[in-house]
């Protein structure tokens, strides 16, 4: 009996397999299903080739003629031309059929396909998502650049060292600007160490965000693009502790990061084409600038 293998895979220890399995769940592809055998690569990044993971090798070595093997998404599975190349190879001269449930290449039933129109389209998408990803790299090092020079900074904003120092500062007059320069660190650190001693300060509602900090919904398609791109640490984390929200047909992640996040991956978002793309763009835009942008971005 033909089996039907399905890989996952994060990057990170700290990212969730949550939209792989609602996809594969979606196609009918869970382990308690007859004739389905799962393999998951753990925190295995896509540097390393595709043939070469542990759980890769292990599903290599149980293929048999006739079987097939699905992913949610192909950069589940490999990210460049090269790789791809391989596995498709391997699929072809071990009679496994290769599927991808989400992207570009869903519609096809067998990737590995060695026909002149399946080998040519894959070739042109991949090349293509390789491109895609260079050039929202390189946007978000202009966009992390960008941050740095205006004087955010990303990662673990610092706190107050010395906060009796602060507080007494504050009590003798000094500014929550000055003492932030004086101290090194963000308004809101100084605001959080002397909130008490400010007259007429509201105090948050329990559960309520930093001031500096943002919640905000982005697309599901912004979402996915963001999932492509090497982020910073901090960013990625930010990302995968995020909620996913159905609506409908699709889905937003609720992510409540720093808005200086938020602002980079605004950028990044700015490279989504057709109308799908265009759309989400304006909703996260539209959601994002009245809550953390100091301009509104237009396109």
């Amino acid at each position: 009996m033909a089996q039907r293998l399905v890989y996952t895979r994060v990057s990170r220890d700290s990212q969730s397999t949550e939209r792989q399995e609602h996809l594969l769940r979606e196609a009918g592809l869970t382990e308690d299903v007859a004739g389905v055998r799962m393999f998951s690569d753990p925190a295995t990044s896509t540097k390393i080739p595709a043939l070469e993971r542990p759980a890769f090798r292990e599903l290599a070595s149980y293929a048999r003629d006739g079987d097939s093997l699905t992913v949610s998404e192909l950069f589940r599975l490999c990210r460049d031309l090269p790789d791809i190349l391989a596995v498709r190879e391997w699929c072809r001269e071990g009679g496994v059929r290769l599927q991808v449930l989400s992207g570009a290449l869903s519609g096809f039933a067998d990737l590995a396909a060695d026909d002149a129109t399946t080998s040519l389209v894959v070739n042109i998408l991949v090349s293509v998502g390789q491109f895609q990803r260079d050039l929202q790299n390189e946007l978000t090092r202009e966009g992390v650049a960008a941050a740095r020079a205006a004087g955010r900074r990303g990662g673990r904003r610092p706190v107050v060292t010395d906060v009796d120092a602060a507080r007494e500062a504050y009590r003798s007059g000094a500014s929550i600007a000055a003492l932030a320069r004086e101290h090194g660190v963000s308004r809101g650190a100084i605001r959080t160490a002397v909130a008490d001693l400010i007259p007429g300060r509201i105090e948050p509602e329990p559960g309520e965000s930093d001031p500096e900090v943002l919640t905000l919904d982005i697309p599901g398609v912004v979402a996915d693009h963001l999932g492509t791109v090497d982020l910073s640490p901090e960013m990625r984390a930010a990302l995968d502790a995020g909620h996913v929200i159905r609506r409908g047909r699709g889905y937003s992640l609720r992510v409540t990061a720093p808005g200086e996040h938020h602002a980079v991956w605004l950028q990044i978002a700015m490279t989504l084409t057709g109308p799908a793309g265009r759309k989400a763009y304006r909703t996260y835009a539209q959601r994002f600038a009245p809550l953390g942008a100091t301009e509104r971005t237009t396109r």
